[in-house]
């Protein structure tokens, strides 16, 4: 496992290869980091053999219904910012003409927080 940034950092990170486009979502966790609430998100990348891990930590809201990885979670679409003090992911985004550039109502599957964190895993060192 391997820290490669947060915040603003961690979204620059993850383009080409590395993009979340196409990846699977393979885990989902709901839990607490310094008392704070956080989510983690595992994605199995599409065009490389590495898994990226994003911790979002202080969680702000939580818009995924019940556990997203339970079932085959391919991402078509995503949005991905670093809003003021706030970063934002959503997974099944707003992709109309008012929605597509911010944060929208319609967006679905979604969590809004203070921080993330990435990791990077290669290969089956994480396994």
């Amino acid at each position: 496992m391997k820290f490669i940034g947060h915040n603003s950092d961690i979204i620059n990170y993850l383009v080409n290869d590395l993009t979340l486009l196409n990846s699977t979502l393979k885990q989902f966790k709901e839990h607490e980091v310094d008392g704070e609430p956080a989510v983690s998100l595992m994605f199995e990348l599409a065009f490389t053999d590495a898994d990226v891990m994003l911790v979002f930590r202080n969680v702000f809201k939580n818009g995924f219904d019940g556990n997203p990885a339970a079932e085959p979670y391919e991402v078509d679409s995503c949005k991905f910012y670093h809003i003021g003090s706030k970063v934002y992911l959503s997974l099944d985004p707003d992709e109309s003409e008012d929605g597509y550039d911010g944060i929208s109502a319609d967006d679905n599957d979604y969590v809004l927080a203070s921080d993330v964190e990435g990791y990077i895993f290669e290969g089956n060192e994480h396994e």
